[in-house]
């Protein structure tokens, strides 16, 4: 099911189906280089992330979505939100397959997702963590408006940096300022 759409992605629920091209991406040594333990995961361990996914939509109404190609409908990755235990907060998160870095792709999902965790799910803050030396991630952080909070634990690849984003603050109208105070 498409549950949010940009320009050139489609955000969608994940599908049983969809194993073995989001495996082809979680096998891959470059894609998994700055994830978790910096190595390709085992089928057990895909299927695990697929399952979590598919249970956060039902029961949160978000999750790490499939990212799409609206035209071809080809599984490039993930972007979406989900909770971080670890810090008790909403992550935001990417993957995509190295064919289609440095498009702007990831961003652009990011962006959407972003703007649908504030407007659509009502949620006030979101994270996202990097190692370190994933300078590429940390960059779209930053191009997302998101900024340095803290270093968390490190992680087997290294140094892992925390990013935050609120979201904004709406200037209240007079009109609503006028209520708030008791003279509307």
């Amino acid at each position: 099911m498409i549950v949010h759409k940009t320009p050139r992605l489609l955000l969608e629920t994940w599908d049983l189906n969809d194993f073995e091209a989001f495996a082809a991406i979680a096998r891959d040594a470059d894609v998994m280089r700055f994830i978790a333990e910096g190595e390709p995961w085992p089928d057990s361990r895909i299927g695990w992330f697929m399952g979590k996914q598919a249970g956060l939509q039902e029961t949160l109404g978000f999750c790490h979505w499939k990212m799409t190609d609206r035209t071809s409908r080809e599984l490039l990755g993930f972007c979406g939100i989900a909770p971080l235990a670890s810090v008790g907060e909403i992550e935001i998160g990417w993957w995509l397959k190295p064919a289609h870095w440095q498009k702007g792709l990831a961003f652009e999902g990011a962006e959407r997702v972003v703007r649908a965790a504030f407007d659509d799910y009502g949620i006030r803050r979101i994270v996202a963590r990097a190692y370190r030396a994933n300078t590429r991630s940390i960059a779209l952080m930053e191009r997302l408006g998101m900024t340095f909070d803290r270093l968390l634990e490190p992680g087997p690849v290294g140094a892992i940096v925390l990013f935050v984003l609120e979201a904004p603050t709406l200037p209240v109208s007079q009109t609503e300022e006028s209520n708030r105070m008791g003279q509307g």
